[in-house]
C-alpha cells in the first residue's frame, strides 16, 4: 500500500530556478547577436538550456568553457580563452558574456585575467565585446545574477560621458528586473510608446524571446533584443525609469556613467504603482 508523506517545509524551492548563474545568462539573452558562455563543466550549460528551451518553448544559445577533472585543480583560463576564440571565430557574435560558475569560483578562477589574455593573444577578435561577471551559484539568487550581469553590461558597454543627455530627448531608458517576462516588458514598452516616447528596454528579452520566427532557418546566437549601438546610446536619453529594487546598483552605475536623471520603481503592481509610472512618464518632455 502506497505511503503519503507530507513534508513539513512550507514550500519548494528548484536550486536552477534560484541560480544565480542562470540569471546573468538570462539577462545577456536580451541583447542582440549574444552568446553567454558559461565557465564550468558541460553538465552545468546543458542543465541550465534545458530548462531555458523547455520555459520559452525556443531555442536558447548557451556554450560552454567545458572544464574536466584536471582544468578543475590545474587551472582553466586556457579554456576560457580557447571558448572565446572558438565562438568569435564560428559564430560572430556582438557580444559575449563570460560567467562563472560555482565550480570556476571555487578552483579560483580570475575572469578579468583570461580576457585580459584572449585581447592579447587575439587581438583581431577586438570587435567583439567580452562582458565577464562574477555569479557563482552558491551565493545570491537568480534576481541578484541578473542585476550584476545588467551593472557589467552597463560599465563595459556605455560610453562614460555626461555631456550627452537629452540630445534624443524622446528615448528613454527602462532597466527592468528578472521577474518581467517578455510579455510584462511588452506591455513596459507600449505604455512608453503611447505617450510618444522611445523605450530603450535594457536588456530587451521582448524582442528576442517573445515567441517571433526568424528570418534564417538556423542562427546560433540570439535574434532581436537590444543592439549595443542601443545601448551605447543610453547617455543620449531625457530620462531612465528604472523597474526593480535588486536593480539599485546598476541604476547608481548608469547614473553616473551617463549623467541622465533617473526614478526608481518597484514592481508595477497595484493601482498605485502603474499611476505613479504613468504620471512619470507624462511629466517627461
Amino acid at each position: 500500500m502506497a505511503q503519503i508523506i507530507n513534508r513539513n517545509k512550507a514550500l519548494a524551492v528548484s536550486p536552477l530556478k534560484a541560480s544565480q548563474t542562470m540569471g546573468a545568462a538570462l539577462a545577456f539573452l536580451g541583447l542582440a547577436r549574444s552568446m553567454p558562455l558559461l565557465h564550468g563543466s558541460q553538465g552545468c550549460t546543458a542543465f541550465a538550456k534545458v530548462f531555458f528551451v523547455r520555459h520559452f518553448r525556443e531555442p536558447v544559445p548557451l556554450q560552454t568553457t567545458a572544464m574536466d577533472q584536471v582544468s578543475s585543480v590545474m587551472g582553466a583560463d586556457e579554456n576560457v580563452v580557447e571558448a572565446l576564440r572558438t565562438i568569435c571565430d564560428k559564430q560572430h557574435p556582438a557580444v559575449i558574456g563570460l560567467l562563472s560558475t560555482a565550480l570556476a569560483e571555487t578552483q579560483g578562477c580570475d575572469l578579468h585575467s583570461a580576457v585580459h589574455q584572449f585581447r592579447r593573444e587575439y587581438p583581431e577578435y577586438g570587435n567583439v565585446a567580452v562582458v565577464s561577471v562574477n555569479s557563482p551559484d552558491f551565493s545570491g539568487c537568480f534576481e541578484s545574477g541578473f542585476a550584476a550581469a545588467l551593472k557589467a553590461m552597463i560599465e563595459a558597454l556605455v560610453p562614460e560621458r555626461r555631456d550627452q543627455v537629452g540630445q534624443r530627448p524622446r528615448q528613454v531608458n527602462a532597466p527592468c528586473t528578472a521577474s518581467l517576462t517578455p510579455g510584462d516588458l511588452e506591455f513596459v514598452a507600449e505604455s512608453i510608446e503611447s505617450f510618444g516616447l522611445r523605450p530603450l528596454l535594457i536588456p530587451d528579452l521582448s524582442g528576442s524571446l517573445d515567441g517571433h520566427l526568424d528570418e534564417a532557418a538556423f542562427n546560433p546566437l540570439t535574434t532581436g533584443g537590444l543592439t549595443l549601438d542601443e545601448l551605447a546610446s543610453a547617455g543620449q536619453s531625457a530620462a531612465t525609469l528604472v523597474i526593480g529594487q535588486s536593480l539599485t546598483a546598476a541604476a547608481d552605475a548608469l547614473a553616473a556613467r551617463s549623467g541622465v536623471p533617473d526614478r526608481r520603481f518597484g514592481l508595477l503592481l497595484g493601482l498605485e504603482a502603474v499611476d505613479a509610472w504613468l504620471m512619470a512618464l507624462s511629466e517627461i518632455h
